[in-house]
């Protein structure tokens, strides 16, 4: 028995043409002949007119292979995620596919959808709805604001006055994800070798760097998750380590720790007869507070990339 014909999709551009033929007076027959389709697949086309047209002016990609919308249970929640998404966006906040998730989850609370559950499929499938992919995020360029930017520039000067350069001293956290591997790899392009990636690793700690103007380099400060690690195995005490190790449940610097680091700093620069102007940012673990021989001066909000010289490649290095 021969094989049955294969249904052939049209494009959103071949459906247009189809309701422009039948309105210049050709039938569903005639059109279907020339296309080398179904007459009833003709006649569903102009049952979708408003729909077609809808999306190809929303739209405009005429290559796309159509496909009947489908209905979702879930349509209100839909937008309500969407419209947050968009505004999340718009202040160039980063929104991972987790992070929506939960959001989902809050939302769908609030507009009674019990068995809702935000399953990595309804991420999926709504990351294909509205053409959202998943992006690398490059620079801080977006947290800038250049008003604000050049005004500390110019009032730099003054507040730096009375000290020497080598007792101008910056700092700053960063991550450490210390089982993370290299995000880029060589691969064999003779043997078609594709670049697969494994699943990124998520341990972290907090470092947090500090350093003059001339380049001196203060102790580092480490906080991680664990009180006792086990590479600390057979270590009497954390004194004997290059750096100052803290822990707390996050590995995060904390207000707490903050003020401990700087209290040790302080009576550092006592002993020394040396007092030091400290550039901080002004994150919510950094707190106002004065001691005798650091003084502490917050960058403005929204201006670390450009203002923060750690965070100008000496984090980095």
């Amino acid at each position: 028995m021969p094989k049955d014909k294969q249904r052939r999709v049209l494009t959103l551009k071949e459906r247009l043409d189809v309701l422009r033929r039948v309105e210049e007076g050709r039938s569903c027959r005639a059109v279907a002949t020339e296309l080398k389709v179904g007459k009833t697949q003709i006649q569903n086309i102009l049952k979708e007119k408003e729909s077609l047209l809808k999306q190809w002016a929303e739209e405009g990609n005429s290559q796309r292979k159509y496909t009947k919308p489908r209905r979702s249970p879930f349509d209100e929640l839909d937008v309500v995620v969407w419209e947050w998404f968009v505004r999340a966006r718009a202040k160039n906040i980063p929104v991972s596919g987790r992070i929506l998730q939960e959001r989902a989850r809050q939302y769908s609370v609030e507009l009674g959808y019990d068995s809702f559950t935000a399953s990595n499929g309804w991420l999926q499938r709504w990351q294909k709805r509205h053409n959202v992919k998943m992006a690398v995020l490059s620079g801080e360029g977006a947290d800038d604001d250049e008003n604000v930017v050049s005004d500390l520039k110019d009032r730099l000067e003054r507040i730096c006055e009375g000290y020497e350069l080598g007792d101008i001293f910056n700092a700053d956290e960063t991550g450490l994800f210390f089982r993370a591997l290299p995000t880029r790899s060589l691969v064999n392009a003779v043997k078609g070798e594709q670049a697969k990636g494994r699943k990124k690793a998520k341990e972290r700690v907090s470092v947090l760097l500090e350093c003059s103007a001339t380049g001196e380099k203060l102790k580092l400060l480490v906080i991680g998750q664990s009180a006792k690690p086990r590479c600390f195995k057979g270590l009497a005490s954390t004194a004997c380590l290059p750096v100052d190790y803290r822990s707390n449940r996050r590995a995060w610097m904390t207000i707490k720790l903050f003020e401990e680091w700087l209290d040790k700093l302080n009576q550092s620069m006592q002993q020394k007869g040396r007092s030091i102007l400290l550039l901080v940012d002004n994150c919510s673990a950094h707190p106002d507070v004065h001691r005798s021989n650091v003084k502490l001066v917050f960058l403005p909000p929204n201006t670390t990339s450009k203002l923060q010289p750690c965070d100008a490649g000496i984090s980095q290095q």
